[in-house]
């Protein structure tokens, strides 16, 4: 029998696992920055070096946060990895395409390598990201298609493409950006992020070129030639493509969240897979703030808790493709996030100055992140 002693061990904690259907008062082992066992409330614990007694507060997965921008003082939108990642109880954050391959290096030298949060990255299609500017797929000749593929091939951080389809973005190339990206991300077998916005493109002939396991993000923003048509019913193409297996993200923003579209969507059988945040330092003060914040927004939606954790663990790690992330196993990375669940009224407010009241709030107090404690 194995008697060396864990590296941590985590008691009186309400574990809530997606993954695995846990739920209730469990004991989790780490060892060399992975989950080492999870034990029932009755088990006989074994030994252990340090302890993390969470005296009742929850404890998931490390929370994910699949659409940021984070590649701060560089690209023309940006904030601190950290900031907006555990000291707000998120391990992990998605960089959505403020690199592409011409400055992908630099990203990872100045951002990836230097936050304590793991970031990943949407690449975008275009090879300037969002360095130079926002319009970034005005002309396609900003698209380096060889210099894309090198990097997607080498660099695990990569999980797929980012395309950004609104007007301003693509002025009359329209969906070629998008048609050029999907080739390549299906050569690559990598998923697509996707943006939408203000048409054109018609979001319904985005949705038409997407396939199972790409993301479209932004889907409940409140602009014109949203996700509802003229009667105010879902499109046909959105129902379509999550026929196909298309996942839907929240990517809150600025802009690029409705509460009505939300409730409308809700209504008629639709939801998001994941809920993220698209921060960046214009909207850290508001209205978005931060993941927490913005889980406690579909909250008051209509989702439940456990919907609001799935739809920042499990789901994320599966739109991902990273299997060592989102779950609480033997195995596993030892990401996690601790905080607690309260009662208390709150005034939230969407991209368009629409208000809502929730009742319930979360207080993050601190994170697991590769098995090292981070108290907020």
């Amino acid at each position: 029998m194995n008697m060396k002693s864990l590296d941590l061990l985590i008691v009186n904690g309400l574990l809530m696992d997606p993954f695995t259907g846990a739920e209730g008062r469990y004991s989790i082992g780490v060892q060399n920055g992975k989950i080492a066992g999870v034990y029932p409330e009755q088990a006989i614990l074994p030994r252990y070096n340090h302890l993390l007694d969470l005296a009742g507060a929850y404890i998931t997965p490390g929370w994910i946060d699949l659409h940021t921008h984070v590649a701060y003082k560089e690209a023309v939108i940006g904030i601190e990895a950290d900031c907006i990642g555990i000291q707000q109880g998120v391990t992990t954050v998605v960089d959505a395409g403020s690199s592409g391959s011409k400055n992908f290096l630099q990203f990872e030298k100045n951002i990836i390598k230097k936050a304590k949060t793991r970031v990943l990255s949407w690449l975008n299609i275009s090879a300037a990201g969002l360095y130079e500017g926002r319009s970034e797929l005005e002309d396609l000749a900003s698209i380096d298609v060889e210099a894309t593929k090198k990097l997607i091939s080498s660099k695990t951080e990569i999980r797929g493409i980012k395309v950004r389809m609104s007007h301003s973005v693509v002025k009359e190339t329209n969906t070629g950006g998008l048609k050029i990206a999907k080739k390549l991300a299906s050569q690559l077998h990598v998923p697509l992020f996707v943006h939408v916005g203000n048409c054109p493109p018609v979001l319904g002939d985005i949705l038409n070129l997407l396939e199972q396991g790409d993301i479209v993000t932004h889907i409940f923003h409140g602009k014109a030639g949203g996700c509802l048509d003229a009667e105010g019913d879902i499109l046909p193409e959105l129902k379509a493509a999550i026929d196909r297996g298309v996942y839907l993200d929240l990517g809150h923003g600025t802009e690029s969240c409705s509460f009505f579209r939300f409730k409308n969507a809700r209504e008629k059988g639709i939801c998001i897979d994941s809920i993220s945040t698209d921060l960046y330092s214009q909207n850290y003060s508001g209205p978005v703030y931060s993941l927490k914040h913005t889980m406690e927004k579909c909250m008051a939606l209509g989702m439940s808790f456990r919907e609001v954790i799935t739809a920042v663990t499990l789901k994320p790690a599966i739109m991902l493709n990273m299997p060592e992330l989102g779950r609480i196993k033997a195995g596993a990375l030892a990401d996690m996030t601790f905080f607690e669940k309260v009662e208390g009224e709150q005034t939230y407010i969407d991209a368009d100055g629409n208000e809502i009241t929730g009742t319930q709030q979360l207080q993050v107090k601190g994170v697991v992140r590769e098995g090292k404690v981070i108290w907020r």
